[in-house]
């Protein structure tokens, strides 16, 4: 038969008789280099996986929606769905990833590998050869990759010109937590309109959750029928989810935590469900959905309770991690990362009062505890205002005074006394003195030019300057930048993730890592400050078609917050090592780098920080 026949007849051959799930068992091959567990594939290692892939082969589901953690076979997922479109219902398929680079990594990594080893999959790939061996330009590069009867496109979601014109009967969206809206538009809308041609088109859509109510999988798992998979307990036989609330360990005898002896807590008996129960467990499990009633779309929300490569004792030590060091950006990348779920932002604001009346007395200007100060700085038309922000071990902060100086922002006189003020010193009850380790001074408004010209020459200091750049994903410090006119240091802010980590240190009710101290006396600290420390408050919007996350003002006066904002940027550029800077307040060392004079020089710290 000629090539064209050939590739005619299997365009018209029948529907397979094979479900995803017996197709992978079959003809996959895991290849090595891209598994801990390479040779054939097994469904019966992961029983979870069956149901949610022989549903993306059925007939009357369009949408599937994957709410899943990291390490649940979500990748290996992707590429059964990818093999069984190629080879037994060949179909143009589109996989869009977050980038580019991301689409390039995951089509040399893991796609050309799996068509290399898998039965099913090998020499169908077109790869420049005609039927009678002759050399040709191969249909097939990184980003496409053809095959008789259909092809697969890699595109990225940063860039998603290659959408355009292109039908596609198969979209398989990958992390689209990660997607941006570009300048052609949502991606994910795009890709959906390039599959509208197609009666049994198929919309695979799976990502870890980011942030609740911005979170493209969950407004996606909420649309769904929404299932989990429930398990029997070894010991009483009780069908149950896998929840986190239900893993407990072990604390020794001076408190500290035992992760090495977390477990299983059965909701239903007091038996101790182990590592080693997990496999008969997830073998006799079932998918069950919350809401049967809602049809076409299917989700699965699943969590790395369910992994076999996940061991309870380590997920219980890298909670612990996060909890202990009250690292909201760990905690966070927990919730989304390893239980599947997403990030819910407080939204129970304090009260001004209560923060006013918490406000405690120190015996000095410093209270011990403090090992660097930096200052936040922010410019209006007829004043700068300024916090000084005491910084200890686990970023455990003090506030040490705020101070308002007035006057035109356009004139010398002002740029002055805020020289003064930083070069000022602040001691301990024993004499001791700090001064700023850094500072960061709001460039936006009417007097840029005037911040970078104040900046520049005080560098060496650690005196910078910053600009607000909202928007969810920011990072909280970019790189410095020197475009301006005198070349001055420009540090873009993340302002959202920055106002984010504020409001949730506030928050903290216990003294340690993260706690927000603020003194009482005639330091500023009045319920003015708090009033405009709690200036903002996080709102969800709906618009064009997407959820969007805002700070909206609730007070007036925003300055407290925004000086806290970029007290705390300074230490981040700083990034300190707390532990080297205790030592040396302990010994009395003086650094070599730009020392601080104190009054009494048996300790003293510098501004060069390790």
């Amino acid at each position: 038969m000629s090539v064209w026949g050939s590739a005619f007849s299997k365009r018209l051959r029948p529907r397979s008789r094979l479900k995803i799930s017996e197709w992978a068992d079959k003809y996959r091959y895991i290849a090595p280099g891209t598994s801990p567990e390479p040779g054939p594939w097994r469904t019966d290692r992961v029983p979870y996986l069956r149901e949610p892939m022989d549903v993306v082969g059925d007939h009357q589901t369009e949408t599937v929606v994957l709410m899943w953690s990291s390490q649940v076979g979500k990748s290996e997922m992707l590429l059964n769905v990818i093999g069984y479109f190629a080879d037994q219902e060949p179909a143009p398929q589109l996989m869009l990833q977050p980038t580019v680079e991301a689409a390039e990594s995951f089509s040399k990594e893991r796609i050309d590998p799996t068509f290399r080893y898998s039965p099913g999959l090998k020499n169908k790939l077109e790869e420049g050869k005609d039927g009678r061996g002759s050399s040709r330009k191969s249909s097939t590069t990184i980003r496409m990759k053809h095959y008789p009867g259909g092809y697969l496109a890699l595109v990225g979601a940063n860039s998603p010109a290659g959408l355009a014109s292109r039908p596609i009967r198969i979209v398989l969206a990958d992390e689209i937590d990660r997607y941006g809206v570009t300048k052609e538009g949502d991606p994910l809308k795009l890709a959906f309109q390039r599959a509208t041609n197609f009666h049994n088109r198929k919309k695979l859509l799976v990502s870890t959750p980011t942030i609740s109510g911005i979170s493209k999988i969950e407004e996606w798992f909420l649309k769904s029928d929404q299932r989990r998979y429930y398990v029997p307990c070894p010991h009483c036989g009780a069908s149950q989810t896998l929840k986190w609330a239900q893993v407990k360990w072990e604390r020794a005898t001076n408190g500290d935590h035992l992760p090495e002896t977390a477990h299983y807590e059965c909701e239903h008996c007091p038996g101790k469900i182990e590592d080693k129960h997990k496999h008969e467990m997830i073998k006799a499990g079932y998918w069950k959905a919350d809401k049967p009633e809602i049809k076409g779309i299917v989700g699965f929300h699943l969590n790395s309770l369910y992994s076999p490569w996940v061991k309870l004792a380590d997920l219980a030590t890298e909670f612990v991690e996060a909890t202990k060091n009250r690292d909201r950006k760990g905690l966070m990348e927990f919730i989304n990362l390893k239980l599947g779920e997403p990030w819910v932002e407080s939204q129970d604001d304090l009260d001004y009062e209560y923060l006013h009346k918490r406000r405690e007395y120190y015996d000095a200007d410093l209270p011990q505890g403090v090992l660097m100060l930096t200052a936040g700085v922010d410019t209006q038309d007829d004043r700068l205002e300024i916090e000084i922000v005491g910084w200890g071990k686990g970023r455990e902060s003090w506030g040490v005074q705020y101070h308002v100086i007035w006057g035109d922002p356009g004139r010398d006189q002002i740029w002055r006394e805020l020289d003064e003020f930083l070069n000022r010193q602040w001691t301990f009850e024993d004499g001791t003195a700090l001064g700023i380790t850094a500072a960061c001074v709001d460039s936006g408004g009417h007097y840029t030019q005037e911040v970078y010209e104040y900046c520049k020459p005080r560098e060496t200091r650690r005196i910078f300057a910053v600009r607000g750049k909202g928007g969810q994903g920011v990072p909280f410090i970019g790189k410095p930048t020197r475009g301006n006119r005198v070349g001055a240091a420009l540090f873009n802010i993340g302002v959202d993730s920055g106002k984010a980590n504020i409001m949730s240190r506030r928050k903290i009710e216990d003294e340690g890592p993260g706690y927000c101290h603020w003194p009482r006396g005639g330091r500023g600290y009045d319920q003015d400050y708090f009033k405009g420390l709690l200036s903002e408050s996080l709102k969800f919007t709906y618009e064009n078609g997407q959820t969007r996350v805002k700070w909206v003002k609730v007070h007036e006066r925003n300055e407290p917050l925004d000086c806290r904002n970029y007290a705390t940027a300074a230490l981040e550029i700083v990034n300190p090592n707390f532990d080297w800077l205790e030592e040396q307040i302990q010994n009395g060392h003086v650094p070599a780098n730009n020392p601080v004079a104190t009054k009494k020089r048996k300790r003293v710290i510098s501004r060069g920080v390790s």
